[in-house]
């Protein structure tokens, strides 16, 4: 009997240290990452600082140690990733003078995954040199998805106008987030690409690019080229994206051809366009041409339960 409350109590303590080791580490990470967001924020104070500073004396930043120089990494990374049309070559020098890219690289070389993947994000937001952008071309053919994309974005932000050239050389399709973070970059300023051209192209990720610039941008212009692309292409996925961006236009979709393409469209497919059709405000009478009489139930309901405000706008 002894030695059966001897083991309980031998259990009872092995739970108890480690429920307080557990506390102990859980206190460890919380109070670093507090530290690490005190860092980051003091940082991204010195950069729209020195973004917004217009005196001809030159303001530098300096990190002292490497938790600070990754602190200062993410900061520039923030600051560049949420603000549009700023020329940010004020901010090379404090790059240079930091050691940015060899940190980074270095943080690159020595970790895996996602990991990986994250130094890349970050290193899309500086200044690289010729054996850095070697380093990422070799990158960009990983077998890791996030790691592929990451340094596809790093390429293309370190030379806009090869832009272009290395989207239509990758031998992988983009997916639709993928193609987001490149129109991420287009709102930054960093890529100015013009639109005919990618939706002409016979290239997959150029055509999906074109099509997402006209969408994201609101080119009503460009729905000419659309209904080209509806007509002739043969890859269903750029038809959906093409029939999409002309609904997100507004545009009216009683077309012969875009009813055929629909038609060949799977019941799940249709159910999800008739979906975002509804939430664009089309009506009952303009979806009546797409859609059967089984499926205008689904979108009747739908369309009642969508609640729009109607702004009148007076023009003097």
């Amino acid at each position: 009997m002894i030695i059966l409350y001897t083991y309980i109590f031998i259990i009872l303590v092995a739970i108890l240290v480690t429920v307080i080791m557990t506390q102990r580490a859980q206190n460890s990470r919380r109070i670093t990452t507090d530290k690490a967001t005190r860092k980051r924020l003091f940082y991204i104070r010195q950069v729209v600082n020195l973004l917004q500073d217009e005196s001809r004396i030159p303001m530098n930043i300096i990190a002292k140690t490497r938790s600070e120089r990754i602190a200062l990494c993410e900061a520039i990374h923030i600051v560049r990733s949420h603000t549009y049309g700023t020329d940010s070559s004020p901010l090379n020098q404090t790059i240079r003078d930091n050691g940015l890219e060899r940190l980074l690289f270095q943080r690159i070389r020595y970790s895996t995954g996602l990991r990986r993947a994250h130094w890349l994000t970050l290193s899309s937001c500086i200044t690289l040199g010729e054996k850095s952008i070697h380093k990422l071309e070799r990158l960009s053919n990983s077998r890791n998805h996030a790691i592929r994309i990451a340094s596809v974005i790093s390429l293309i932000a370190s030379d806009p106008q090869m832009a272009i050239q290395r989207i239509s050389a990758l031998r992988y399709r983009l997916s639709p987030l993928d193609i987001s973070r490149i129109i991420s970059l287009l709102r930054r300023g960093i890529i100015p690409i013009a639109y005919e051209p990618l939706l002409q192209s016979s290239n997959y990720n150029l055509q999906m690019l074109g099509i997402a610039i006209v969408r994201n941008f609101g080119i009503d212009i460009a729905d000419k080229r659309l209904h080209d692309i509806i007509s002739s292409c043969n890859d269903k996925a750029i038809v959906r994206e093409a029939i999409l961006t002309l609904s997100s236009l507004g545009r009216p979709l009683g077309r012969a051809k875009i009813r055929y393409r629909m038609s060949s469209m799977s019941i799940s497919e249709r159910k999800s366009f008739c979906r975002y059709l509804a939430t664009e405000g089309y009506s009952v009478q303009a979806l009546r041409t797409l859609f059967s009489e089984k499926e205008m139930h689904y979108a009747e309901a739908l369309i009642k339960s969508y609640k729009r405000d109607l702004v009148c706008r007076q023009y003097t």
